[in-house]
C-alpha cells in the first residue's frame, strides 16, 4: 500500500514538473540549463505578443461589446501567464534553494518508519485529485473550442486530399485582427497560432496553480510528521533532542514560507481581483444573449467552471497552509512543562501567506 502511494507521489511530482517545463517555469538546474532558460524567455515573449495582439483586438472591436469582452478576457489570461512566468524567472535562485530545502525535509521524513509515511501520505490522494481534475477541465475546454476546426480539416483532407479553409477560427472567428486574415495557407497559420497560444496559457495556469498545491502538500505533510514524532516519541530518544530537531525544521519551513510569499503573493492577489471581474463579465455577457442556446450555455459554464476552480484552488490550498501550524497547538499540553514555551513560540509562527507589500508597511 505504501509503495503504491509512493509511486502515486512520484507520478504527481513528475506530472507537475513536465507541465512546468512545457510552459518555461521549471527552475531546477538541468543538463541543458541554458536551453531551459532560453525557453522561458521564448515563452514569456510569446505570451507578451499574444497579450498585446488581444489588447489591440479589443480596441478594434470596441463597437462590438461581446467580442470586445472576449478579447479582454483572453488578454487578461495572457497577463496571468506573463505574471507567472516572470515571477518564476525573477525568483529562480530563491526557488532552487526553496525546492532543495523543502524537498530535502520531505524526503527525510519519507525515510522514517511506516507509521510516519502513512501520516505523510494520508492527504496525498486529495491533493493530486485536485490537480488532475484541474488539468482535465482545462483540456476539455481547449478540445471543446478547437477540436471541431481540426476535425473539419482532417475530414476534408481525407475525402478530397485538400486542406480546406472552410472553417471559422475558434477563438477570434477571424475578426478583430489589425490585418486582413487571408483565405490561403496563412489561414491555417492563424489557427495554429491561436491553438498554441491558448494551450501555452492553459498549461501555465494549470502547472503554476497546481504546483502551489504540491508545495502546500509538502509543507503540511512535514508538519504532520513532526507532530507525530513529538506526540509519539521514541523510547530511545530524549524529548528535548527531538524537540530541538523539530524547532530547527520549523525555522527552515518558515524560510520556505517567505519564498513562497514572494513568488505566489502577487499571483494570488491578481487572481482574487481578475477572477471576480471575469465572473461578473461572464454574467453580464450571458444577459446580452438574445438566443441562449446550448453552445452559449456550454461556453458560459466552461469559462465559469475554470475561474471558480482556480479561485477555489488557491483559497483551499491557502486555508490548508494557514492551518498547518495549528497541528502543533495541542502539543502545549505535553507533560514536559518546561518545553511549553518553545511549543507556544512555534504555534505563534504560523504559515500565513501575505502579500510582500504587507511586510513593507508593517
Amino acid at each position: 500500500m505504501i509503495d503504491k502511494q509512493l509511486q502515486a507521489y512520484r507520478t504527481y511530482q513528475s506530472f507537475l514538473q513536465t507541465l512546468l517545463t512545457i510552459c518555461g517555469c521549471w527552475y531546477m538546474p538541468t543538463k541543458s540549463n541554458k536551453s531551459t532558460y532560453y525557453w522561458s524567455i521564448c515563452t514569456l515573449l510569446a505570451m507578451v505578443t499574444y497579450t498585446i495582439t488581444n489588447i489591440i483586438m479589443s480596441y478594434n472591436l470596441r463597437h462590438d461589446l461581446r467580442n470586445m469582452m472576449k478579447a479582454i478576457g483572453v488578454a487578461t489570461a495572457g497577463v496571468s501567464a506573463i505574471l507567472k512566468v516572470s515571477s518564476f524567472m525573477i525568483h529562480r535562485g530563491s526557488l532552487i534553494n526553496y525546492h532543495r530545502t523543502l524537498n530535502d525535509l520531505f524526503e527525510k521524513e519519507l525515510m522514517q518508519n511506516e507509521k510516519i509515511r502513512m501520516t505523510i501520505f494520508s492527504p496525498l490522494r486529495t491533493m493530486y485529485t485536485m490537480a488532475y481534475t484541474y488539468f482535465t477541465v482545462m483540456t476539455a475546454l481547449v478540445l471543446t473550442y478547437f477540436a471541431p476546426s481540426y476535425i473539419i480539416i482532417i475530414r476534408h483532407f481525407l475525402l478530397h486530399f485538400h486542406l480546406t479553409t472552410n472553417y471559422t477560427l475558434p477563438l477570434t472567428k477571424g475578426f478583430g485582427y489589425f490585418w486582413t486574415v487571408p483565405d490561403n495557407f496563412l489561414y491555417h497559420f492563424h489557427l495554429l497560432y491561436e491553438t498554441s497560444m491558448v494551450i501555452l496559457s492553459c498549461t501555465t495556469a494549470t502547472s503554476v496553480d497546481s504546483m502551489f498545491g504540491f508545495y502546500v502538500y509538502q509543507f503540511t505533510s512535514t508538519i504532520r510528521a513532526m507532530t507525530f514524532k513529538l506526540t509519539n516519541p521514541s523510547l530511545t530518544e530524549k524529548f528535548s533532542n527531538l524537540l530541538r530537531i523539530c524547532v530547527a525544521k520549523h525555522q527552515r519551513l518558515l524560510q520556505c514560507r517567505q519564498t513562497l510569499e514572494h513568488v505566489y503573493g502577487p499571483i494570488i492577489f491578481w487572481h482574487i481581483i481578475i477572477n471576480a471581474v471575469h465572473l461578473c463579465a461572464l454574467i453580464y455577457d450571458t444577459m446580452l444573449f438574445v438566443d441562449f442556446n446550448l453552445s452559449n450555455a456550454l461556453a458560459f459554464l466552461s469559462f465559469a467552471a475554470v475561474k471558480l476552480i482556480q479561485t477555489f484552488t488557491y483559497a483551499w490550498y491557502g486555508t490548508i497552509l494557514t492551518n498547518a501550524g495549528r497541528y502543533l497547538s495541542f502539543l502545549s499540553l505535553h507533560p514536559l512543562i518546561q518545553k511549553r514555551d518553545v511549543l507556544m513560540g512555534m504555534m505563534d509562527r504560523t504559515f500565513l501567506l501575505l502579500h510582500p507589500r504587507y511586510h513593507e508597511e508593517n
